[in-house]
């Protein structure tokens, strides 16, 4: 009886693993398709931009208020090389912030992400 037993949980498991092992490949090709190449695979920070005010070089993410470079980096879906007048309240970014040392973290890359952006979709 227990080899039976466990010739029945050993062709189960070669019928669940390859299962598993397609529906990861699909995720994968699903997520490819939503965000360019140029988007890191993820985010350590990202939200909702609440305001940004691009005379004054910052921006309130998330109710925080952070400062961006001069020279800060826009990617949009549809551009690798966007402006700052690409980042409008409301849109969910991504955002890489340089290590401020003595002075506070600044922003210096920002990636627009599509509205149903969530990490788990990357």
């Amino acid at each position: 009886m227990t080899i039976k037993t466990g010739v029945f949980k050993m062709k189960k498991t070669n019928v669940i693993i390859p299962f598993l092992v397609g529906c990861l490949f699909y995720s994968i090709a699903g997520m490819a398709a939503n965000l360019p190449t140029y988007y890191p695979p993820a985010f350590r920070v990202w939200g909702v931009m609440d305001r940004v005010d691009i005379e004054g070089g910052t921006a309130v993410i998330n109710d925080t208020q952070m400062t961006f470079s001069g020279n800060v980096h826009v990617y949009t879906p549809n551009s690798q090389f966007a402006s700052v007048h690409a980042l409008t309240p409301g849109s969910k970014v991504g955002i890489i912030m340089s290590g401020g040392g003595n002075g506070p973290p600044t922003i210096t890359d920002i990636w627009v992400l599509p509205d149903d952006y969530t990490q788990s979709t990357r």
